[in-house]
């Protein structure tokens, strides 16, 4: 009776099984049969929004289905991301991710939601990099001889950002730590007032992303002493990175990807992915990314969720060793 019972038991798990794999198969396959929305933390028109716009109007095509952007400003991203961590795990809500919201964990410690809890990752889309800008009226031309004239002049000069928690904020602070030296942190609210005074030579070091400001450093404006990517930029290929200049490891770009709701069947998931994918394959795609500043940077769910992982920690530890709080 006991083994019977057992039997029948499993018999029930194994048809329930069957079952749901059965439904997850029929669901992704009918998959999309409405419009899908992609949320953007930031206003229209950022480095956020820009590549989003780019995908999801290729995306479209490639599904077969109106892909609309929805932008939820607000809260370094977080409001957005609240948004799109409730909606329902069907598939037809993205959210659009990015460094700021790997950081934010570090910098508000009472979020409503868990990147990793709340979100599966699906694949990474772009990678931006960034830069070790200088105003010319600085006598240095080397990584080496700007940490020289910092040391030969403490206390003199200062750095700024387009806002704290930011990648440029990050990448300075990093480089601050890493070298030992001490340079002030001017933050600005936004990319533009930045550019003023960096122009002006009010403020004289900086790390901004590349788009935007690569026009200044081709003009004489700006002097470029190194770039934050794994390798030189075909945009400034004289330039070295900051591990060529000694900086063991110096990796940080800005970059953005596309994450679901948690719960999400994973055959959607694999979906969306190879969608994605597909979409970053195509040669306009990739000039109308890097127009804007923007590497494509396809990849699996599994590698996407272990880069975000990695960009948490990394980043987390730079926010707390130089004690950066939000404000």
């Amino acid at each position: 009776m006991i083994k019977n019972r057992t039997t029948s038991f499993w018999g029930a798990v194994l048809v329930s099984l069957c079952a749901a794999l059965s439904f997850l198969t029929v669901q992704a396959q009918s998959f999309p049969s409405k419009p899908i929305k992609i949320i953007v933390g930031y206003p229209p028109g950022g480095s956020t929004d820009v590549p989003a716009r780019i995908v999801g109007q290729k995306l479209s095509e490639v599904l077969g289905q109106p892909v609309v952007i929805e932008n939820k400003p607000g809260a370094s991203g977080n409001i957005g991301a609240e948004l799109a961590a409730r909606a329902a795990p069907d598939g037809y809500t993205i959210f659009w991710v990015s460094i700021g919201t790997a950081v934010s964990a570090s910098l508000f410690p009472n979020l409503s939601y868990s990147l990793f809890k709340d979100f599966v990752a699906v694949s990474q889309a772009t990678s931006v990099t960034s830069f070790l800008l200088v105003h010319p009226s600085l006598p240095v031309y080397s990584v080496k001889e700007l940490l020289a004239y910092i040391k030969a002049h403490p206390g003199e000069l200062s750095y700024s950002s387009s806002g704290t928690g930011g990648s440029p904020h990050l990448a300075a602070e990093w480089f601050k730590s890493r070298a030992g030296v001490e340079l002030v942190h001017i933050s600005y609210k936004g990319t533009s007032p930045q550019i003023v005074d960096l122009l002006s030579g009010t403020v004289k070091v900086a790390f901004p992303t590349m788009p935007g400001m690569i026009e200044h450093v081709k003009q004489g404006k700006l002097r470029a002493l190194a770039v934050t990517s794994p390798v030189r930029s075909p945009l400034l290929p004289d330039v070295p990175t900051m591990i060529e200049a000694g900086f063991e490891g110096y990796v940080a770009t800005s970059w953005s990807g596309a994450m679901v709701p948690a719960g999400t069947p994973d055959p959607i998931v694999r979906q969306l992915s190879l969608a994605i994918n597909q979409v970053l394959a195509f040669p306009d795609i990739q000039q109308k990314l890097a127009s804007n500043g923007a590497d494509h940077a396809g990849s699996t769910p599994e590698a996407f969720k272990a880069f975000i992982e990695a960009e948490t920690l990394k980043w987390g530890q730079v926010i707390k060793d130089a004690k950066i709080v939000n404000q």
